[in-house]
């Protein structure tokens, strides 16, 4: 019986579970909203609304305990026109995708303390929203779709 144990398993070992809800949190972050199943969602949540808490004071210690959840984004950097994140030099293209490379775990912590957190300074929680969104044709598991509550994605042609 698992009596007063907190969270969701999904299915998973741990160190999947925390890899899947990590990437989902920093896409989250990322884009705004999310589609996923509820039970992800839920965890998901929990996570996000952490994190933009913890990032709504800048100081190097929040910085450093976010860059222990957040994921590199270096595959969406040709996402679409008008983007804003900023394209790696020629030859470190490769050495940023090749993985979690200090510099593209930067690029998500800084999205969320310069980005991401300052939309939520006056707001004392409730960062989130989970949208039922009916089940999927697959399987038949119910699908929701996580966002972020009144996020407007910045606009920075340059």
């Amino acid at each position: 019986m698992r009596h007063r144990v907190a969270g969701r398993r999904l299915g998973r070992a741990t160190d999947q579970r925390m890899a899947l809800l990590n990437n989902l949190v920093t896409s989250l972050l990322w884009h705004g909203s999310v589609v996923t199943t509820v039970p992800r969602a839920k965890e998901a949540r929990s996570i996000a609304e952490k994190l933009i808490s913890l990032a709504r004071e800048d100081t190097v210690h929040h910085r450093r305990l976010a860059r222990r959840i957040l994921q590199p984004r270096t595959g969406l950097l040709r996402m679409k026109e008008g983007s804003y994140r900023e394209m790696p030099a020629a030859g470190d293209v490769a050495k940023a995708a090749a993985g979690r490379s200090p510099s593209a775990v930067a690029n998500s912590v800084k999205h969320l303390f310069e980005h991401v957190a300052p939309q939520y300074q006056d707001r004392p929680g409730g960062y989130t929203r989970i949208v039922r969104i009916g089940p999927r044709r697959g399987d038949g598991v119910m699908q929701a779709k996580l966002e972020l509550v009144d996020y407007r994605a910045p606009d920075l042609k340059e």
